[in-house]
């Protein structure tokens, strides 16, 4: 237990000298047109807090969702509180920066506490701009690696963030 607390400390103090960490509001886009054309017009976005750390290139991090939108064509629109923590994706991955824009890669794991939603390996894609000194806004596309055809370019993320 000792070897374990030690070495998150020094991975902590690592992150804190050489690192940065950044807080980003993050937003999962769904629309039914691109799930099945046949449905009933449908749009889910699923909000959620994003905790990222970034060492060089790589980055790795945490988000949980908080809020659900939903807008449907017979249901009309409906908003639902998300209780956060009980479903989390974690990642790893890169960014390659061209100047103030970069693209990014990485891969995670949707990781669901009692059965809410199915526990995925994901590769997301996409590139991002800085926002002056801090901020930065991210566009991307996730694919779920057990699903890869019908979920490719049908689920898409845009994310607001700060870098500490």
């Amino acid at each position: 237990m000792k070897k374990v607390l030690l070495s998150i400390l020094i991975i902590f103090v690592a992150v804190i000298a050489f690192g940065k960490f950044s807080l980003g509001a993050n937003s999962l886009i769904a629309a039914s047109y691109v799930i099945d054309p046949g449905a009933t017009p449908f749009v889910g976005i699923v909000e959620s807090i994003d905790v990222r750390v970034s060492l060089g290139m790589f980055h790795g991090g945490l988000t949980t969702p908080f809020m659900v939108f939903a807008f449907s064509a017979d249901t009309g629109s409906q908003i639902s509180a998300f209780p956060p923590g009980l479903v989390w994706y974690a990642y790893a991955g890169g960014h390659l920066p061209f100047g103030r824009m970069y693209a990014i890669a990485d891969l995670g794991v949707l990781i669901s506490f009692g059965g809410l939603a199915p526990n995925f390996v994901i590769f997301r894609i996409g590139g991002g701009m800085k926002l002056g000194m801090n901020g930065f806004v991210e566009f991307s596309t996730l694919a779920a690696l057990q699903d890869i055809q019908n979920t490719i370019g049908k689920l898409f993320t845009v994310e607001f963030g700060y870098i500490f």
